[in-house]
């Protein structure tokens, strides 16, 4: 696998295995403050937890692109972490001071210094390889998040069989640690990368010129993706809701069944990582993305048509197979960009992220009731819709767009104003 060879090298084995320990701790965390959110405050401060969280990374995205600028060096991403830690550790100490209003603060607070933390974490880790490595480290890093979503729960089980629930807040903040001392040590480094050809390709770009307006308006299959991404995030919340109503009023199905197709379901996005990790990347990358959207429309829309576990737990695995497609599909067209652009790419994407998801997991349960198989088959054919139409309306659209053709003396067609360095024009 290519990302294999990226982990040989030292500032690649100390991000990677930092942030896998990082979202390890991230998934203890999330297990460890709504169980207690639900034991203390009821299952209303659990949703009010996750927009707490939430909306920091919507006004941060739409508002703070200059500070996101700022922080954007692994000095400052160490000081980010740091706080994480103090605060992580102090969470339950406050929870007990302050009620839940001081909760969903530290909760608030945590969101903004992710939502800082993530965007430049993404835009500084493709400068530690070759321009034509990013796709392959852009695996690497959705490994993380695929390996994370089973070990997690497997990890938190083992500690509370021994460890009681507050003792999950310790072991992250123990990783937010480890965490910073990585970036420490990338931050030493980071003058002898800026140093490699991987930097010296950069184009530069003002910060000012970085905006949301006018890097959609010169990408402009950037802002379709964008717009099918939001579509299908915020239909992921019917498998999030949906599935364990499906399972226990259509198919009759309990707990135990449950717990088996969320493993299939990580374990296929593990293998759809390592399958989409040796797939080479193209810079025309909307075909792919809306067609891996499609396909996990359909897969919804078949979930919430069948009446037997079997079928359901082929059709999770195949989502599950699916999610990498996206996933990595766009970031490494993201990871193509110079930096200030990457940036705001990256922080345009996690307030899409954000929003999106919110909004499903705020209006999904009240449409789909009682009748969750409804809600999957409506929402998947929507969703599939919705991304086969854009792909043609923005194919339809290019085409319509597309430079004139001039002949040339010896029979050779170029199209007018093509850059004769595609790989180094950071254009998709």
């Amino acid at each position: 696998m290519p990302w294999l060879t990226l982990l040989r090298r030292p500032q690649i084995l100390a991000i990677w295995t930092a942030q896998l320990l990082s979202i390890l701790g991230d998934r203890l965390y999330a297990l460890a403050i709504m169980w207690l959110a639900l034991q203390r405050s009821g299952p209303i401060v659990m949703g009010a937890v996750a927009i707490a969280e939430s909306v920091p990374f919507i006004l941060i995205g739409a508002f703070g692109a200059r500070l996101l600028h700022q922080l954007a060096n692994f000095r400052a991403l160490a000081v980010i972490d740091s706080l994480r830690a103090a605060l992580v550790i102090a969470l339950p100490l406050l929870w007990n001071l302050g009620g839940t209003s001081a909760m969903l603060a530290v909760a608030a607070l945590l969101g903004a210094l992710a939502a800082f933390f993530d965007p430049g974490l993404g835009a500084l880790v493709p400068e530690l390889v070759d321009y034509d490595e990013r796709p392959a480290l852009v695996a690497a890093m959705d490994l993380i998040g695929r390996i994370a979503r089973i070990a997690g729960p497997a990890l938190a089980g083992v500690l509370l069989l021994v460890l009681p629930v507050q003792t999950l807040f310790v072991v992250d903040a123990t990783t937010f640690v480890i965490s910073v001392l990585a970036l420490l040590y990338l931050a030493t480094v980071a003058a002898a990368v800026a140093a490699t050809p991987a930097a010296a390709e950069e184009p530069s770009m003002p910060v000012q010129r970085a905006t949301v307006r006018a890097l959609l308006r010169e990408h402009p299959t950037l802002g379709a993706a964008f717009l099918v991404h939001a579509v299908g995030l915020f239909f992921t919340a019917l498998p999030a809701i949906g599935l364990p109503l499906l399972l226990a009023h259509r198919i009759g199905a309990g707990a135990a069944a449950y717990g088996w197709l969320l493993t299939i379901t990580g374990a296929a996005g593990l293998l759809g990582n390592l399958t989409v990790g040796r797939i080479q990347p193209t810079p025309d990358f909307l075909p792919r993305f809306c067609m891996a959207w499609a396909c996990a429309g359909l897969l919804m829309m078949a979930t919430g048509a069948v009446h037997r576990l079997g079928l359901v737990l082929v059709f999770a695995a195949l989502s599950g197979f699916v999610t990498p497609f996206i996933s990595i599909t766009l970031g490494a067209q993201l990871a193509r960009h110079p930096r200030p652009a990457r940036l705001r790419l990256l922080a345009i994407n996690n307030t899409v992220m954000r929003t999106a998801g919110t909004a499903g997991m705020a209006i999904i349960p009240a449409l789909i009731g009682s009748t969750p198989a409804r809600g999957f088959m409506l929402g998947g054919t929507t969703l599939a819709v919705v991304a086969v139409g854009v792909w043609t309306i923005t194919m339809v659209t290019a085409r319509a767009s597309r430079p004139r053709v001039v002949q040339h003396a010896n029979d050779v067609r170029h199209p007018v104003g093509r850059s004769l360095h595609p790989r180094r024009s950071g254009t998709t």
